[in-house]
């Protein structure tokens, strides 16, 4: 990849056999599958079940604008881009994770496809088309088919709500595709403003995304234009679009309620967040290079010995250094290094985020990578005459790569064996002790779920959660007094923490202090004012209470925020039989057995109601 003048033009060839157009990206999508067939049974883990199972706003597709907005304090907010394609699921199949499962796996395999356009098109343009041009599309192909079955690629993949990493890296990757296309077309209106479109609709799935438009200008200057003034000038219209969707990303983060997880007062300086991420980033370049000890949630430990840091911190300056001198000088070599780099700045820099580190901020970033060690690999092999040689080992790799996505997506095939693959990588990870937890008392294994949670509070004493998920199996045990002392000890330690009052408010009604439950209802309310449950939770404490109108209330309330909740339309019922109005009643108990018909409840008391003639 020797150093050439940019022409200002690019030129393709144009005359490839059909059967290598169509038959490569065929090749690509059926590889795709092949990696990803044993996916698709994975249930919803982690941040599944606040996204999905407990996010009321994907339940309608209808407004949008309801569709397309978040719960407060979900990780959801500011995407609606994102949200509006769980509202998608939701609307074609409900809860079945099939559907969400091959979403993602269309559109990880439609990312592949654009990286193959992006490279093949690169490849065959005047500055490479010496060189490479007899050989893009096969090159293309094979950066492309071992970025897609990479298996540090499931996380953004496998688990679902990670499909924001490889959504937003579909609009990334189509934003340059559009953009080369433009570049190249004598007519590149409509090519820009898909270009812009598709940089829009990014910057509404990820915040990632707002390196976007600075990699479209990269390319341009480095493979096209003699300068960036002269890309600016050639394609002003082109730049002010992508420079225009900053706005709408700037507008979302502005109206966002984002969990307090990123920024300034995570209790990360700056300084420790950006020495700890020259460790992390040389970590995600050891699992590109060797996808061994793969793990969904690290638990990244922050580092703040100087001396233990600053190893790392050189090397990656040295190699931050080496790819900023090789963009200075034209290098070509220098635009997938700076591609590694550039997408990972938002997250591995120094804006401090919690967790420090997670496989899927690599998604993008790996494509870097491989098309550095695919391009050197073939201009070694070019010179030792062993390209055959080159071809028999890119298969090799694929093959090893995909049986290795293979058998990491079987840890995904329940909530168990993927928490337990945490707890096994990282056992000091007390988040990953908790979820293992949470899984186990799922499948009914309370005494192991415990041991689970009281092992997560010896690694960190003041882990609300899992003191909160510790009350519920206790008080499950029929140990209410202590389930009662978890519970409040999770509302001590986080006064926000919505699911602890509502759980000390359930609490709290079992043992007849309604008053007091009622204040935790309503304060589960106030923090989030779509948690459907604390509203029937309220109704059914102020129902037995003798309030029966604000139990209505509280109910249709619920209601109003998940209409198929089966336990509201059945305790709204209880309260119309109570008031002496059984036709309303039955009309609700109706309901729940639609929504649930192994209801017993429901269904006893329809049938008590309908041994009276009257009620309709």
């Amino acid at each position: 990849m020797a150093h050439q003048k940019p022409t200002g033009e690019i030129r393709y060839n144009v005359g490839q056999p059909l059967l290598l157009k169509v038959g490569l990206p065929i090749a690509l999508i059926i590889i795709g599958m092949a990696a990803y067939t044993n996916s698709f049974g994975g249930p919803f883990i982690f941040d599944d079940e606040h996204s999905i199972h407990e996010n009321p706003h994907i339940l309608r597709l209808w407004p949008l604008s309801r569709a397309m907005s978040a719960p407060a304090q979900s990780g959801l907010s500011g995407r609606p881009i994102l949200s509006l394609s769980l509202a998608l699921n939701y609307a074609l199949g409900g809860y079945k994770v099939f559907g969400y499962h091959v979403f993602n796996l269309a559109v990880h395999i439609l990312s592949a496809l654009a990286l193959y356009g992006i490279v093949r098109r690169t490849l065959l343009c005047e500055r490479f088309k010496k060189r490479f041009g007899n050989y893009a599309a096969f090159l293309a192909w094979i950066i492309a088919a071992i970025w897609l079955v990479h298996p540090v690629q499931t996380e953004s993949v496998t688990y679902i709500i990670q499909r924001a990493e490889s959504l937003m890296g579909l609009f990334y990757l189509l934003t340059l595709y559009l953009a080369i296309t433009a570049m190249q077309s004598h007519r590149p209106l409509l090519w820009s403003v898909l270009s812009v479109v598709c940089c829009g609709l990014g910057m509404g799935t990820k915040e990632v995304m707002v390196t976007a438009p600075v990699l479209v200008l990269l390319y341009d200057r480095m493979f096209v234009a003699d300068s960036f003034i002269a890309a600016l000038r050639r394609r002003w219209f082109l730049y002010l679009g992508l420079a225009a969707t900053w706005v709408i990303l700037a507008g979302l983060m502005r109206s966002s309620s984002h969990p307090k997880t990123v920024g300034f007062s995570t209790g990360i300086s700056s300084p420790d967040y950006a020495m700890n991420q020259c460790i992390v980033i040389l970590h995600y370049i050891r699992l590109c290079i060797w996808p061994s000890g793969l793990c969904l949630d690290y638990s990244w430990p922050v580092v703040r010995d100087l001396v233990k840091v600053l190893p790392f911190v050189l090397l990656v300056l040295a190699m931050g250094a080496v790819t900023i001198w090789g963009l200075i000088r034209n290098r070509t070599w220098s635009y997938p290094a700076a591609w590694f780099f550039v997408i990972l700045a938002p997250t591995s820099s120094f804006v401090p985020i919690v967790d420090l580190a997670f496989e899927h901020r690599v998604y993008l970033s790996l494509a870097g990578l491989v098309t550095l060690t695919v391009l050197w690999g073939y201009v070694l092999l070019e010179r030792w005459s062993a390209k055959r040689a080159g071809i028999i080992l890119a298969v090799i790799v694929i093959g090893v790569l995909g049986m290795v996505t293979l058998h990491r997506n079987n840890d995904y095939r329940s909530g168990i064996s993927i928490w337990q693959s945490v707890v096994d990588a990282a056992p000091a990870n007390p988040r990953g002790h908790n979820n293992l937890g949470f899984v186990l008392k799922s499948g009914g294994k309370l005494d192991e779920a415990i041991s689970r949670y009281r092992q997560a509070l010896r690694l960190s004493p003041g882990y609300a959660d899992a003191h909160n998920n510790l009350g519920v199996v206790l008080q499950l045990l029929g140990r209410v007094n202590e389930a009662i002392n978890e519970f409040r000890r999770a509302v001590e330690l986080d006064p926000g923490h919505a699911k602890a009052h509502n759980d000390l408010g359930i609490a709290l009604s079992t043992i007849g202090k309604f008053d007091e439950a009622v204040s935790h209802f309503r304060e589960a309310q106030r923090i989030n004012p779509d948690y459907a449950e604390a509203y029937n939770n309220l109704g059914i404490s102020l129902g037995s209470q003798g309030k029966f109108d604000e139990a209505i209330k509280q109910f249709s309330l619920a209601l109003g925020l998940n209409p198929g909740y089966a336990e509201a339309h059945y305790n709204l019922g209880r309260v119309f039989q109570l008031q002496g109005r059984p036709d309303k009643a039955a009309e609700q108990y109706r309901r729940t057995i639609r929504i649930m018909p192994t209801h017993a409840g429901a269904a006893k008391a329809l049938q008590m109601l309908l041994k009276d003639k009257s009620v309709k």
